[in-house]
């Protein structure tokens, strides 16, 4: 689960979501050492070279910008200060002004805070909501664009903002710049701001995509002029790459590792076709051919092995107006099982496959049904007025957001997935157990988010407090088990991995634990925030993009730093990783 920072969009739209707490409040609070707001902060060097710490991950801004100063006053660009601004996790969202008809005028306005703030070029004075607030230096114009000075503009923004050894620090709380703790930090951010290496170019990336024997297999995408190719190559370590001759125009994004083989889609003759690479002996077997679909026509959802057999989900047309449909693949045929505007699941029990269909575009309630495998016919069992298999949550700054919760689970007779009223808007979702013979269903949790099953116990996420807790099947005895923010998890060997942070924000890095289910017992894994994590058979890997970047494994022997350097992509695989690099080109193995 990577928590890589999508950068491009926001510059081209511009809409800043900034601090709602004031700068004087910050600056209330006992200064902490930097390690420990580190990820809860936006750092750029005063030497800056295109990098920022952003919560705790470093990250390389699409643009050429320049930070000047002019009177002893630190200068930046408008897009500069609105890009970094954006990037607090802070409720509220800014919009920055820049119109070409008034060059001299950029405003700030945060319609949730009821605040527009008002610059204009050579004039110390700055409009707060209309209200004249002098600044020490005035806005210029230089080079052509207009830069503004940082600190007026971040406590305008409602950001504390510091100076330390060529660092510019941006957050909500003060830094203890003398602390033990920050001096032992500050040295190895400045060490990584000033890097000046380029990303990889984007045409000359790799995706990852197994390692077999002492083989890396990889894709590549071939630009020509009448379109974008996909091709298949291997490697071994310290040889030439070979390209695979597969058939067809591959597409390799969605293609699948199962057992010894390398499950992939591809069109032949204007014909939609799956292949599988035996990984042994390098060669190609047609595993079935598509009718009525081909590549172009959508997308290979996923492929799936359900008690032996192989299943085989494809989408057509777009996400807006396509939809689904789910293949069972016997001796070469393909069976059609169910379809649907999104498939959420499957799961199989008896004769019985269950899902939910998450059709946001018609009919959202009464979404959760079964096929029987035998005859064909599929019928609902939840009740009208109830979505299911979906989290629906209200957000702050107005909306509603849904997504997907494939949790489902057959155990005694009865159906556990999450389900919420959709005539109660404060409904976010919980836990039911339903009886899919006569629609009878229970509530068994609060509000959830993700939730698993083992044994007779239900482990969830606690929508309100984002804690784990626990209850039996029948909803009996619940108990808080973890008090700290659960996110990322993943239930695997009988333990529950999951990151938690400051933010309680899923998408910035956090510390990786582990909760033994059996004992009851949680256990801290990394010493540091992880980007993203992998449970291997030999280890735990992970992912830091913090001022001790690179790979990590954990085993029985402790910690050890595999790669010292910003991993791009990596993929967990029987034989340990593979992975790319940020800032040089090819595709490297470790285990």
């Amino acid at each position: 689960m990577s928590t890589k920072f999508k950068l491009t969009s926001l510059l081209l739209s511009a809409v800043l979501v900034c601090g709602a707490v004031p700068a004087f409040a910050a600056e209330k609070a006992a200064p902490r050492p930097l390690s420990q707001t580190f990820d809860q902060m936006v750092i750029i060097p005063y030497d800056y070279h295109g990098k920022a710490f952003i919560n705790g991950e470093k990250t390389d801004l699409q643009e050429d910008y320049d930070i000047v100063q002019r009177s002893g006053r630190v200068m930046v660009p408008i897009r500069l200060m609105g890009t970094l601004a954006s990037q607090f996790r802070s409720q509220g969202s800014w919009q920055t002004i820049w119109q070409a008809q008034n060059p001299d005028d950029v405003i700030f306005m945060n319609t949730g805070l009821k605040k527009t703030v008002k610059f204009k070029v050579n004039s110390t004075t700055m409009m707060v909501n209309n209200e004249p607030k002098k600044m020490d230096v005035a806005p210029q114009k230089i080079g052509g664009r207009v830069v503004l000075p940082l600190r007026s503009a971040a406590e305008a923004l409602g950001k504390n903002i510091q100076w330390l050894d060529g660092l510019i620090l941006m957050g909500d709380e003060a830094v203890d710049e003398k602390s033990a703790e920050t001096l032992a930090v500050k040295d190895r951010i400045l060490t990584q701001l000033k890097d000046t290496r380029k990303p990889v170019a984007y045409e000359k990336m790799l995706t990852p995509i197994t390692k077999y024997g002492d083989m890396i297999y990889y894709s590549k995408q071939i630009y020509q002029s009448n379109g974008m190719l996909e091709r298949l190559y291997r490697k071994a370590d310290g040889k030439k790459e070979v390209l695979i001759d597969i058939p067809g125009q591959p597409v390799l994004s969605s293609a699948k590792v199962i057992g010894h083989e390398l499950y992939f889609v591809s069109t032949v003759n204007n014909q939609g076709v799956l292949f599988a690479l035996d990984l042994a002996n390098q060669q190609v077997r047609k595993v079935t051919s598509f009718s009525s679909w081909k590549p172009t026509d959508g997308w290979l959802e996923r492929i799936l092995i359900i008690d032996k057999e192989l299943y085989v989900n494809l989408h057509s047309g777009d996400n807006t107006m396509g939809s689904e449909k789910l293949y069972r693949v016997d001796k070469g045929a393909l069976m059609e099982v169910t379809s649907a505007k999104s498939l959420i699941g499957p799961v199989k029990s008896g004769d019985f496959l269950y899902h939910a269909d998450f059709n946001f575009m018609g009919k959202t309630d009464n979404n959760l049904g079964r096929v029987n495998l035998k005859t064909g016919e599929y019928k609902t069992f939840g009740q009208d007025n109830f979505v299911y298999a979906i989290n629906r949550k209200q957000d702050a700054g107005g909306g509603t957001s849904y997504n997907a919760n494939g949790a489902m689970y057959v155990k005694g007779g009865y159906v556990y997935v999450l389900g919420y009223k959709d005539s109660d808007p404060k409904d976010e979702g919980s836990v039911y157990k339903i009886n899919p013979a006569d629609k009878t269903q229970v509530k068994i949790t609060p509000a959830a988010g993700p939730f698993w099953i083992v044994e007779d116990q239900v482990y969830y996420v606690d929508s309100a407090t984002g804690h784990l807790a626990k209850t039996d099947v029948n909803g009996s005895q619940p108990k808080t088990v973890v008090s700290r923010k659960v996110m990322n998890a993943e239930l695997l060997n009988g333990s529950l991995y999951y990151t938690s942070n400051v933010t309680g924000s899923s998408s910035d890095p956090g510390v990786l634990y582990q909760y033994d289910l059996k004992d009851g017992k949680e256990t801290q894994r990394s010493d540091k925030p992880v980007s993203s994590y992998y449970i291997g058979k030999d280890g735990i890997y992970y992912l830091a993009n913090g001022y001790d970047p690179g790979m990590y494994k954990i085993d029985a022997k402790g910690s050890t730093r595999l790669v010292s350097d910003q991993v791009q992509t990596a993929k967990l695989t029987d034989e340990g990783m593979v992975y790319t690099l940020t800032y040089k080109e090819g595709v490297y193995s470790v285990k």
